[in-house]
């Protein structure tokens, strides 16, 4: 049996080290807070969720031309039309909260653009369906971001299924476009909350609750700038924490920041840029669908709590874990002297 340090390359550690660093600074705010483990629980298992669906994404990509994995998908995309469809306001199901229903559609879009890649044109009906059943969960939950960053993903899905782009130049692209996409979002989300009074771009695009909660978050962030306030001071920051809707930020930047300071902040960015980077991994094909996918995650929690949602979370790490196990199907084609890089 080959030991276990064989099986594990340095972008594997270097990404688990990573995520448990996460958990550990999770853990050491928590200590020096009043907060008590509870408002904790998120941050400890947001890193572990998502590797449990990076794992998940892995043992998919075996079954890419699997018919239960088409079934499976295509049910997925029913129950999140018919759990919007069906459960009145407030808590839509399945997640029990609109714009998180719609980031998970996101991720299952993003699934279906990967499976279509693996599958002949004669079997695609299914994945064809599940698509346009995610397009109308979006919709119907009535989520502003959510259509905002499943449209970009829409497009790449189809322009990957179409063009199917094998050059690794596009994986790199794919990377710095999502980089520079989540960033400036947070730096604009940031500069926002910072502002005595909201842009005006802001104050079209957001609700006065969210003002009072983004503003109330960098008070906190200012109070404990680079340690945090620890996990669960904001709701007692807040005056509308009564509400639970809205106990937290709304923002996942500023959540962290207020909580867990600049150094929960960067541990966040390096976990998003580790996203993009293990996606690219993979053939340029996945690599672009499962980059997208991410960044429009990334970029929709910028203004929406949605990484303390296990099921968004493991959804989007399932894209992940795809992409990047193309790698090895990249690899016997090369090696057996098939696909464009072994020409």
């Amino acid at each position: 049996m080959r030991p276990v340090r064989s099986l594990v390359g340095w972008p594997e550690a270097v990404t688990m080290a990573l995520l448990a660093l996460w958990v550990a600074w999770s853990v050491s705010t928590a200590v020096r807070s009043d907060w008590g483990w509870g408002p904790a629980l998120p941050y400890v298992l947001c890193p572990v969720a998502l590797a449990a669906g990076v794992a998940a994404g892995v043992a998919l990509r075996a079954r890419a031309d699997s018919p239960a994995l088409r079934i499976a998908l295509l049910v997925v995309g029913a129950a999140l039309v018919l759990g919007v469809a069906l459960v009145r306001e407030p808590g839509k199901a399945p997640l029990g909260y609109p714009n998180a229903n719609a980031a998970a559609a996101v991720q299952v879009l993003a699934l279906a653009g990967l499976a279509l890649l693996s599958t002949p044109t004669g079997r695609r009906r299914a994945l064809v369906a599940t698509g346009t059943l995610c397009l109308a969960a979006i919709a119907l939950n009535r989520s502003a971001a959510g259509v905002v960053v499943a449209v970009p993903v829409c497009l790449v899905v189809a322009v990957a299924v179409w063009r199917r782009p094998w050059h690794r130049g596009w994986s790199a692209l794919a990377v710095v476009v999502g980089a520079s996409t989540a960033v400036m979002a947070a730096v604009l989300i940031v500069r926002a909350a910072q502002a005595t009074t909201f842009p005006d771009w802001a104050e079209t695009a957001f609700d006065p609750v969210r003002e009072q909660l983004w503003h109330d978050a960098v008070s906190l962030w200012r109070v404990h700038p680079v340690a945090g306030s620890g996990p669960g001071a904001f709701s007692d920051a807040t005056a509308l924490s009564p509400d639970p809707d809205t106990m937290s930020a709304h923002s996942s930047v500023l959540q962290v920041g207020a909580e867990t300071g600049w150094v929960g902040v960067a541990l966040l960015a390096l976990v998003g840029l580790a996203g993009l980077l293990w996606a690219a991994r993979g053939r340029a094909a996945e690599a672009v669908i499962a980059c997208a996918a991410w960044t429009a995650l990334l970029v929709h929690s910028t203004a929406d709590h949605l990484i303390e949602f296990g099921t968004v979370v493991v959804l989007a790490g399932a894209v992940l874990g795809w992409a990047g196990a193309s790698r090895t199907s990249e690899q016997l084609d090369v090696a057996q002297g098939e696909g464009p890089l072994a020409r």
